[in-house]
């Protein structure tokens, strides 16, 4: 049996076959960009990912990289007598009072500033088409941050809206770093609690929007991380539990998928000695492993891990 006789294989254009680890990577928006990043750092690939927490829709992803890049504007706060936060963030990003909040955030988009400068290529990963918006001003939100939902309009973006917002953003990067490249892509992540067809119109949006701004656009790809989880690997013991988030061997199978499309075969091979060596650093050993052969152990890292050092420049 060959493996296309058991899958239905998803064909991955190549993209940009990165050939050293003099780039620099980015990662904003659903947590599948969370994942993603783990496996660049874990490789020893230096990889930013955005303070801002978990994003899912595109309007508020494309404002935080904005607000990244002209720092003049003021974030949307809302405050009580315990507790305040941003409109613009996530749920996580919460303190006691305003001047600590604004002391963290106002840090948080100067590194994202400096980060987005010396940025070859950043992952995009759209998680949602649906939005909510505040009764009171009409403000779309980034997170509802546990308010109550009837403080909030909620509503599908229209196509125009998503492609219109991220051809703005391609336009703003191209501006601010010309040398930086996008890589767009849609999270596995389906979102239940909406509904399983509202989720699938929301994907849909998502998908076709990607792929009008990248067939205009000479600076942005697609890769198809959702057609991969959904397709290609379609089956329930790809999932956790809830049926909904992919497993973590589901997500090495989606970065073993990108590197081919995105790293030289050389890069691959030097990638695949750094997670052996990572595999060595977590290494445990009982209590009654002799202490030579913990002193050789370290040794071994040691010198494997110069070797690498002497050509590469690798992010331990």
């Amino acid at each position: 049996m060959k493996y296309d006789q058991f899958f239905t294989q998803v064909r991955i254009d190549e993209l940009h076959q990165i050939d050293s680890f003099e780039h620099n990577f980015g990662f904003i928006g659903s947590c599948f960009s969370d994942h993603m990043h783990q496996r660049f750092r874990y490789h020893g690939l230096a990889a930013w990912m955005s303070p801002y927490g978990t994003t899912y829709n595109p309007i508020s992803i494309t404002n935080q990289i904005l607000d990244s890049i002209d720092l003049t504007k003021d974030f949307t706060l809302f405050s009580t007598e315990n507790t305040c936060f941003y409109w613009e963030t996530s749920h996580k990003l919460v303190r006691q009072n305003p001047s600590d909040l604004k002391q963290v955030v106002d840090d948080m988009r100067l590194e994202s500033h400096n980060a987005f400068q010396r940025m070859d290529t950043l992952f995009i990963t759209l998680g949602t088409a649906w939005v909510y918006e505040l009764n009171s001003t009409g403000l779309l939100v980034a997170n509802c941050h546990k308010i109550p939902s009837t403080e909030f309009r909620k509503r599908l973006l229209s196509l125009t809206e998503i492609t219109n917002s991220l051809h703005a953003l391609l336009s703003r990067l191209n501006q601010y770093n010309p040398l930086l490249n996008v890589v767009f892509t849609v999270s596995p992540v389906r979102h239940v609690r909406e509904g399983l067809v509202e989720n699938s119109r929301s994907k849909a949006i998502l998908i076709e929007a990607c792929h009008q701004v990248v067939t205009s656009s000479m600076s942005a790809a697609y890769f198809p991380s959702y057609e991969l989880l959904i397709d290609e690997f379609r089956d329930y013991r790809f999932f956790e539990k809830d049926g909904v988030h992919p497993t973590e061997f589901a997500i090495d199978l989606v970065f073993e998928k990108l590197k081919p499309a995105f790293f030289s075969e050389a890069l691959q091979r030097i990638l695949t000695e750094v997670a052996q060596i990572r595999h060595m650093e977590q290494h445990r050993f009982s209590q009654s492993t002799p202490a030579s052969a913990i002193e050789k152990h370290n040794i071994q890292l040691g010198e494997r891990k110069a070797r690498l050092n002497d050509f590469h420049k690798i992010c331990w």
